[in-house]
């Protein structure tokens, strides 16, 4: 899916500007639009039509790759006609809508649309809020929701929690996908399982049997060439400081985006831990026995891609949320499988990046029917619209599957469907994943096990189990809203450490620092560089939204 983000060039000098205009001052809670007046042309929650007399409404939206046209689009028809709306198009060519809803927004909003649909950033959408230039929905989540509540019941945790303002305020509708298999795919490690079945070894379930398994790669063969050519393990440079981490890193000590940890609700970090030096030494171990390869601090994913593709194959892992980078009818895409979460001595745990809801829908100041129009969005939320969204008409684009068929994601037990219409392709019935649609993890790894060979999916079916098995939700720290003095704090100091934090590992592996003689030095420059101030600023955060 391709997701609009709205920046922040220009906000607070657009916020400054616009405050005049009208809207809640800086910083003040609210109620999300005061006391809640129904719309009497609306019909009681769950009956269709939605409106009893016609409702315009002019939607902004970006113009999307596989969609031929917004205005005569089949599913476009259907929430006209299901709402009793009468919905025109404003559409911005692909990558332009931030820039132009940003200069209606500085220019005043006289021009702005009635509702804005794309993925918007809680804090740009909290400066148009601030502004006047949006209004909270908070009156019409309490009042109003009926779809997108009945397909909150499948979520696992509330919401409106990762949407709401630091100011209390809810500036528009959220949209979700869950997908416990991305959750997990950026801690990834593909094997290349036929080399396991010739050498006459099992999956790796430690640390340790993962070294014993790299080293039989390197010295057994496995690829019958005759020749010393094997690539135990291969990663890329834009891995190597994120997804390798996330992979081997966590079996010494939990290791997630930014790298937080949480204990006992108190915030801290991982990369300045004794573990974490453990892990480095084990990663340089690996680098120095010849097990992984040394491009992978410096080579591109295409160039990985490049080595990893020829037969005989060369490479028995790689650091890869899936094999999807080789060829249409390369075999190798459905040979390479995940390996468990590994056991080392920090336990076994998985890498676990929770699927967190995110604005999708935005109501205008102009809007002379917001309760309508967030009832249009509300109905986006149901079932029927956000599988209509991704899959099309039923029994036209998509289809149950027969009664024999078999999910890829067997093991979770979730629904099928099989498509019809080839995603990706130019077509006129869908949105393509565009607005707020609601998805819990059943309605989106909804995969038939075709028993394709090159189906680079369904190998992940074969151990999500296990992945599901070692997670740890509540050590995951994701989807925090600052307010604006945090902001300031993360925003000067945060990437300028995480950098460091990255750049240290691997010139620590490389040898260009010391593991005993520089670490001390190490630990001691995160002081400097004001970590102390972004853990404060993130605590504040996390305790705010966990209260």
């Amino acid at each position: 899916m391709k997701r609009t983000m709205f920046i922040m060039m220009g906000l607070l000098a657009a916020a400054g500007m616009l405050y005049a205009g009208g809207g809640q001052g800086r910083g003040q809670a609210s109620t999300g639009g005061g006391v809640y007046q129904p719309d009497p042309n609306l019909n009681a929650l769950g009956v269709l039509p939605i409106a009893k007399n016609k409702v315009p409404l002019k939607i902004g939206i970006e113009a999307q790759a596989n969609v031929e046209n917004f205005q005569t689009n089949w599913m476009s028809r259907q929430l006209a006609e299901r709402g009793n709306f009468d919905l025109t198009f404003e559409v911005y060519p692909a990558g332009e809508m931030a820039q132009k809803v940003e200069l209606m927004v500085m220019a005043g909003g006289s021009d702005l649309p009635d509702v804005i649909i794309g993925t918007i950033d809680i804090g740009v959408a909290t400066k148009y809020g601030q502004a006047g230039m949006i209004i909270p929905t908070n009156a019409y989540y309490a009042n109003s929701a009926y779809w997108s509540k009945e397909s909150a019941k499948d979520l696992d945790q509330d919401p409106l929690k990762y949407v709401t303002s630091y100011d209390g305020n809810i500036y528009g509708l959220y949209g979700i996908n869950v997908s416990l298999n991305n959750s997990y795919s950026n801690g990834r490690l593909m094997i290349y399982e036929p080399w396991l079945t010739k050498l006459g070894l099992k999956m790796p379930e430690t640390t340790q049997e993962f070294l014993e398994t790299l080293r039989a790669f390197r010295d057994r063969d496995p690829n019958g060439n005759g020749q010393k050519d094997e690539i135990p393990l291969i990663s890329f440079n834009n891995n190597m400081g994120t997804n390798y981490l996330y992979a081997l890193m966590t079996p010494f000590i939990y290791t997630q985006i930014n790298f937080w940890l949480v204990n006992n609700g108190k915030i801290d970090v991982s990369f300045n831990k004794p573990q974490w030096r453990e892990g480095i030494r084990f990663t340089k171990q690996l680098l120095s026995e010849g097990l992984l390869s040394p491009l992978s601090f410096t080579q591109d994913n295409p160039q990985m891609t490049a080595i990893i593709s020829p037969d005989p194959p060369k490479v028995g892992v790689v650091n890869r949320i899936s094999m999807s980078n080789l060829g249409a009818n390369d075999a190798k895409r459905g040979q390479f499988v995940p390996i468990p979460p590994l056991q080392g001595p920090g336990g076994r745990q998985s890498f676990y990046q929770p699927q967190l809801p995110q604005l999708r829908m935005i109501i205008t100041k102009n809007c002379k029917n917001p309760e309508a129009a967030f009832r249009l969005g509300d109905l986006m939320g149901s079932e029927e619209f956000s599988i209509m969204t991704r899959w099309g008409e039923k029994g036209v684009d998509w289809k149950p599957p027969a009664a024999n068929s078999k999910s890829v994601w067997g093991a979770l037990g979730n629904p099928m469907i099989e498509p019809i219409l080839a995603w990706g392709t130019m077509q006129n019935k869908y949105w393509g994943e565009i607005g707020p649609r609601i998805l819990s993890n059943k309605h989106s790894a909804m995969d038939i096990d075709t028993g394709n060979r090159y189906d680079f999916i369904a190998p992940m079916g074969k151990t999500i189990e296990s992945f599901v098995k070692y997670r740890k939700p509540e050590a995951a720290v994701a989807g925090l809203i600052y307010n604006e003095q945090e902001q300031e704090v993360i925003n000067e100091f945060h990437s300028t450490i995480l950098s460091y934090a990255r750049e240290s590992f691997a010139r620590f592996v490389m040898g260009d620092l010391n593991i005993d003689r520089d670490w001390d030095s190490y630990v001691a420059e995160f002081n400097k560089m004001g970590l102390a101030d972004v853990i404060k600023a993130t605590q504040s955060a996390y305790d705010r939204m966990n209260k």
